[in-house]
Formats: structure tokens, C-alpha cells, sequence
């Protein structure tokens, strides 16, 4: 029995060229993915705030609606509302407005809800002064937007890592809508 030693053998694979090709393709996608990743989750954060900030309007509505008492005993004479204030772009405020005013009194806050950091109060419209307040009196309710039932609201926010923006529209009907 005779073994031909002069048979060549094929061994396919891959160069070094090849390998490292490869692998600077893969690592640019993972890049890629994380950096879409880090923006879209950003981004979705936005909106939920914004849902958030939106079902808050509308407790105050519906806390109004209620006529849900502010100290167990009362119900405020003038509804419920909330406040937001241009200086303080961090944080708004649930009020009971007990002077029937339909505006926000320092002694009023019943919560003050903070944004997570990064998602500020970008603006307000209309704006009276520094402050916009959005009040809804029963049974209707009415809603008074910076003592007037006539105007329409609009908050801004805003993130500030993508800086995109989303925005909250509240009309004198009442209409709580979200773009």
C-alpha cells in the first residue's frame, strides 16, 4: 500500500483582509443602531411626557366634571385647573381655584408635577405675563384659558438632547388635543 505524498491539499478560508473588513462592516452598524436607538427613545420619552402632561389637563377636567372636594369637605367654587409658568419650565401645577378668580393664587396647589430632566416647558401661548393657566369650572364645564373662554391654549415642550419638540393645544371648549 503506497501513500502519494506529492497530492495537494485544498484549504479554503477566509484572509486577514476579508476578516477585518468584516468586522469594521459590523461595528459600523452597531454604531449606527445605537446612535438611531439613544435618538428614538428620546423621542418616544418626549411623547409620553407629552401623554402625560395631557391626561393631567384633563384630571383637572375631569376633577371639575366631579366636583371632587379639595380639602375632603369642598369643592373649589372655582373649579380646577392648572398652571404653568414660563420661568419655571421644569414643573406645572394642579389647583383648586377656591376664589372663583380662574387663575392660579399661591395658595391653590393641590400638586406640583415635575418633567424628567431634559424635557422642559419650551412656550406657552397665550401667555399673560409669565404664566398660562387653563381653568375648567362646572357643570359644564366652562374652560377658561387665562380668564377668557374664548382663546385657545398651546404648550410647547421641549427635549433638549434632540431638541424636537411636541406640542399640547387645549380650545374654550374643552378639547384636550395632542400633535
Amino acid at each position: 500500500f503506497k501513500i502519494s505524498m506529492n497530492k495537494k491539499i485544498n484549504i479554503q478560508g477566509f484572509t486577514l483582509i476579508e476578516l477585518l473588513v468584516s468586522v469594521f462592516i459590523i461595528a459600523m452598524m452597531s454604531g449606527l443602531f445605537m446612535v438611531n436607538y439613544h435618538n428614538t427613545n428620546k423621542r418616544s420619552e418626549l411623547g409620553m411626557i407629552k401623554q402625560k402632561l395631557a391626561s393631567d389637563i384633563r384630571l383637572a377636567q375631569n376633577y371639575s366634571l366631579g366636583s371632587k372636594t379639595y380639602d375632603g369637605l369642598n369643592a373649589p367654587s372655582g373649579g380646577w385647573g392648572v398652571h404653568f409658568k414660563i420661568n419655571n419650565p421644569s414643573e406645572y401645577i394642579i389647583f383648586a381655584d377656591k376664589n372663583n378668580n380662574q387663575s392660579y393664587s399661591t395658595n391653590e396647589a393641590i400638586e406640583t408635577k415635575a418633567l424628567p430632566a431634559g424635557i422642559t416647558i419650551d412656550s406657552l401661548s397665550p401667555i399673560q405675563g409669565q404664566a398660562l393657566d387653563i381653568v375648567f369650572l362646572p357643570p359644564d364645564p366652562v374652560t377658561y384659558i387665562n380668564n377668557s373662554t374664548i382663546t385657545n391654549a398651546q404648550i410647547i415642550l421641549r427635549e433638549n438632547i434632540n431638541n424636537s419638540t411636541a406640542a399640547i393645544s387645549v380650545n374654550s371648549f374643552g378639547l384636550i388635543d395632542t400633535d
